[in-house]
């Protein structure tokens, strides 16, 4: 009897990570990552002031069409430790999803184009922020070019280290050591979201122990929008709760949850 449970002891030990036990910074719980997506004027408007007003960063998922005026504004963002991520050089996305012009279809696409698409926008964005490593998320979450998954072909190509894709009903990763970095979920939310929904998904991610990625697009003005209020709600109990809870960028997470993605 003494054996078998010296066998099981060890075996124990042996084992993965169980979720609710992963190393975050500081002996804190659980990590939250803040990304906005598609370069819209409300994150340098309303987003961005509030995030430092709280003393956190976030990951801006930019794609190329953005005013070139913005530009200062961008790369001011980048050097106050936010982070400048991937999002296409033209956010191509499957026909059916909003009204687009025909040749930004992704059922157009080729694997090969729209690796040249994201080649192009991390040029673009090191010309910004000076980085030359950026993260990526994809468009309208549909990683399809022709038909064809370009998500391999991209982990492939060394271009991209880690791909922040979208579950809009979960997104809640328990066990950050056996994620995939190119397919890492994340959370969106409707437009009547509150405080209060915004918040439930956090503490979701503090009883599993884990990780979870909120998706933003408009906050307090252009589209999909999250009220200003309820994301200013959301991290006044980040702020509160930072003992317990890891704020950070997409990339510096990643790095920190997965070794595929460190230098």
């Amino acid at each position: 009897m003494r054996k078998i449970l010296v066998a099981l002891i060890a075996l124990f030990l042996a084992s993965p990570a169980v979720a609710g036990s992963f190393d975050w910074p500081g002996g804190r719980k659980a990590a939250i990552v803040l990304t906005y997506d598609d370069a819209l004027t409300s994150h340098l408007d309303v987003a961005a002031p509030q995030l430092e007003a709280a003393g956190l960063r976030g990951t801006f998922f930019l794609n190329g069409t953005f005013p070139a005026a913005d530009i200062p504004r961008w790369r001011r963002l980048a050097e106050a430790g936010h982070e400048l991520g991937n999002h296409s050089m033209f956010h191509p996305c499957p026909r059916a999803s909003f009204a687009m012009d025909p040749q930004f279809n992704t059922e157009r696409y080729t694997v090969p184009g729209m690796l040249r698409e994201i080649g192009a926008m991390n040029t673009l964005l090191t010309a910004i922020d000076g980085r030359t490593e950026h993260t990526y998320s994809v468009p309208c979450s549909i990683s399809l070019a022709g038909g064809v998954d370009y998500i391999d072909a991209l982990r492939t190509s060394g271009m991209i280290r880690s791909v922040r894709t979208g579950v809009p009903d979960g997104g809640v990763v328990s066990d950050p050591a056996r994620l995939d970095p190119f397919r890492v979920p994340s959370r969106s939310f409707p437009e009547t979201a509150t405080a209060d929904d915004l918040i439930a998904y956090v503490k979701d991610v503090q009883r599993a122990g884990g990780l979870g990625v909120f998706m933003f697009h408009g906050v307090g003005g252009d589209y999909l929008t999250v009220s200003a209020e309820a994301h200013q709600g959301l991290l006044k109990y980040l702020k509160a709760h930072a003992d317990d809870i890891w704020v950070a960028p997409f990339q510096e997470v990643m790095r920190r949850a997965s070794p595929a993605t460190r230098p």
